[in-house]
């Protein structure tokens, strides 16, 4: 808690559909050390916008998710068709607290 007071808050901007939007998510998938490189469409990045709901800290939990089930998976890429069954987890104690 003290280390918190000691850095100045600040709120980052919410990502819109926009092309410095594309660069940060093609530099994460970049720099993701997955054996095959990752590209998807704008179909994608739409969804991933939408349900992070253009919050960074969402945006990387959702790819770290993609990115981990592509290596369990064997595929070790994230693919249009992971992006399109992702789905948040949902926490029912959270919900109801």
């Amino acid at each position: 808690m003290q280390l918190a007071r000691r850095f100045e808050q600040f709120t980052l901007s919410r990502w819109a559909a926009n092309e410095q939007f594309e660069i940060l998510i093609a530099l994460i998938l970049r720099n993701t050390p997955l054996r095959q490189p990752s590209v998807l469409t704008a179909k994608s990045l739409r969804r991933m916008l939408q349900i992070s709901d253009g919050i960074t800290a969402n945006l990387f939990h959702i790819l770290n998710t993609l990115a981990i089930e592509a290596i369990e998976s064997g595929q070790e890429r994230i693919t249009d068709a992971a992006v399109e069954r992702w789905e948040p987890e949902f926490d029912a104690e959270a919900a109801f607290a």
